[in-house]
């Protein structure tokens, strides 16, 4: 966005007014509201805080539509030879566009900050040079470093009569015009007139042709025709400032009070390239300089990797999510979901072919993976309930004297309860079947367990990771958190038919038919599959009515059991998947850092 700023004479402020297109004459036009800052108010034609003020809202609210989401932290490079008086207006100019209190950080170290995040290593101690040669006048600065960032040492600037692209167009002009063409004066008095900044510009966007190419053109202002400068060019009018590099790098490490020795690292920020520019500064200092040349967000991204460990974002460990509280249609999933893991239960019971020799059993035959269905529907139960944990309280149970729980705290509390008592839930069930049919619990409880353990784990994890999720991602993460209770419901009436089907109890002892009814319930615990084993709708739409048809198809008394532990697998599947949507929310930085140290070793 330009930095150009007008006022109307309605008093309203027009930002990202470039300076190419100017408003008409009664409007007053700024180039830039950060050079007012820390002038004299006698000598301000315009109050220069109100303008950043403005430009400071007009950019947080474009962000804000931009992400959905209001800014709450602010953070600002700003020039090394800032001092109290202009970093006070500019924390004035946020507070008037109503933003937090800005992190101000240096555009050095910022650079510095940008070139170790991205490989250049600096050791406690150690100074950085940081040359500025994508500003006027070109600044040198000596950075020290520490653990907690950088101390600045000297900051110099090379003084010269003009900037590069000035004394470029300089060149440009007095060759194809005559001595009597105005625009040598707009040039040489750096007018900033419509004919004189389209120039600047041209010569600027030439300069980043030279950078692919060895000539480049440069347009005139009508009805001049156009001129084509080269490498030669711009080394002739760098030249300059070429040769004060060497003496100027000695000053700044005098005002710094160090030696070469001392520098670890050179660091050259250049919007366009300057021939020559890096020679000088390898000559100067013995280092050879880190080009920053083509990444526009440098600084911004600089300024981010100092500050972002000071910001403290909203995530569930301190955020309050609204409450109500508790109804009985809350608990209609964990009470059906309960109701599908007794079923399947009980119906493993009391349909077991039990073997008896002299009244005492010796052997038991019952659906095993049925059994761990029924566990894993009951962590699944334990999931429901731990859903409601966040946002409901307990009639009777709020106080409005007591500190409110953070939501993360509820989080935490209600999945490390449903890991628990999904476990504790599942162990039951393996020692009630061993009760009720009077035989070793050992293989029934190895298959409960076995199937809720999983689940349970992810309860716990969710549990340690969920209070680090963002606020914002909170709502969300909730709703994708709810078990599906369709899916389950569909899973358990298919389960119930196959075993019915197979032992000849209700409904297949009242209405005959077990091979239709059996294939029927089959069909059924596909489609449950498909539908638990992805969120994709496409993939659903696909997939359920190819497992349902193959399901009822395969269905025998040798494959019950397989189709059953198939439903199984897929259920931990949706518990993992949950696990792991938890930790890219809770840790989104995590997973790029993995792929860097992965990429980093194949290299």
């Amino acid at each position: 966005m330009p930095h150009g700023v007008a006022l109307d004479p309605t008093g309203h402020i027009h930002v990202g007014v470039s300076a190419a297109s100017q408003p008409s004459a009664n409007h007053q036009f700024v180039g830039d509201p950060l050079e007012l800052l820390g002038r004299p108010a006698a000598d301000q034609p315009i109050d220069g805080v109100q303008l950043l003020a403005a430009q400071l809202w007009h950019v947080a609210d474009q962000a804000a539509r931009q992400i959905g989401e209001p800014i709450t932290a602010l953070t600002v490079t700003i020039p090394p030879t800032w001092g109290p008086r202009r970093r006070a207006q500019l924390a004035e100019a946020a507070a008037r566009a109503s933003l937090a209190a800005p992190a101000m950080v240096t555009a050095p170290a910022a650079l510095a900050a940008y070139t170790r995040a991205h490989g250049l290593t600096a050791p406690d101690g150690s100074c950085l040079l940081i040359c500025q040669a994508d500003r006027h006048p070109v600044t040198l600065t000596i950075l020290q470093t520490s653990a907690d960032g950088y101390r600045e040492l000297a900051t110099l600037s090379i003084d010269l009569p003009g900037d590069l692209n000035q004394v470029l167009a300089q060149r440009i002009v007095d060759a194809a015009t005559t001595d009597d063409d105005p625009l040598r004066a707009e040039i040489a008095l750096s007018q900033q007139d419509p004919d004189s900044s389209a120039l600047l510009e041209s010569v600027r966007q030439a300069r980043q042709l030279l950078m692919t190419q060895d000539r480049a053109p440069v347009l005139l202002p009508a009805p001049r025709t156009p001129a084509v400068i080269t490498h030669d060019d711009v080394a002739i009018a760098a030249q300059p400032l070429l040769d004060r590099v060497h003496d100027a790098v000695r000053d700044t490490l005098d005002a710094a009070d160090i030696d070469g020795q001392h520098l670890s690292g050179v660091v050259l920020r250049q919007a366009e390239a300057i021939a020559g520019l890096q020679d000088q500064l390898t000559t100067a200092t013995g280092l050879t300089p880190a080009i920053l040349a083509d990444q526009p967000h440098v600084l911004a991204d600089g300024a981010l990797a100092l500050t972002a460990p000071h910001h403290h974002p909203a995530t569930a460990a301190n955020t309050h999510l609204p409450r109500v509280r508790l109804r009985v249609r809350d608990l209609t999933s964990a009470l059906l979901l309960g109701a599908c893991s007794l079923i399947l239960l009980l119906q493993a019971i009391f349909t077991a072919d039990i073997t008896t020799t002299f009244l005492r059993v010796v052997g038991v035959r019952t659906s095993l993976p049925q059994l761990g269905a029924a566990g894993a529907l009951a962590v699944l139960t334990a999931f429901a309930v731990a859903h409601l944990a966040p946002t409901t309280w307990l009639a009777g149970a709020h106080s409005t004297s007591a500190p409110e729980p953070a939501t993360g705290s509820l989080i935490r509390r209600g999945y490390l309860a449903a890991a628990i008592g999904g476990a504790i839930a599942a162990g039951l069930y393996g020692l009630a079947t061993g009760t009720s049919v009077r035989y070793d619990y050992s293989p029934y409880l190895k298959w409960t367990l076995g199937s809720a353990v999983p689940l349970a784990l992810c309860a716990a994890v969710i549990a340690a990771t969920a209070p680090r999720i963002p606020a914002n991602d909170l709502p969300a993460w909730l709703a994708r958190t709810r078990p599906a209770i369709l899916h389950a419901a569909i899973a358990t009436t298919g389960i119930y038919f196959m075993r019915a089907a197979l032992t000849i109890t209700p409904p297949v002892d009242l209405t005959g038919m077990p091979g239709l009814i059996g294939s029927a319930g089959a069909a059924l615990l596909g489609i449950a599959t498909a539908l638990t084993a992805s969120r994709s709708r496409t993939i659903r739409t696909i997939t359920a009515p190819g497992l349902g048809i193959g399901y009822a198809i395969v269905f025998t008394n040798d494959t019950n059991g397989a189709v059953i532990a198939g439903y199984l697998v897929v259920l931990t599947w949706w518990g993992i998947r949950l696990t792991a949507h938890t930790l890219r929310l809770a840790f989104p930085t995590a997973g790029a850092a993995l792929r860097r140290l992965i990429d980093g070793r194949e290299a």
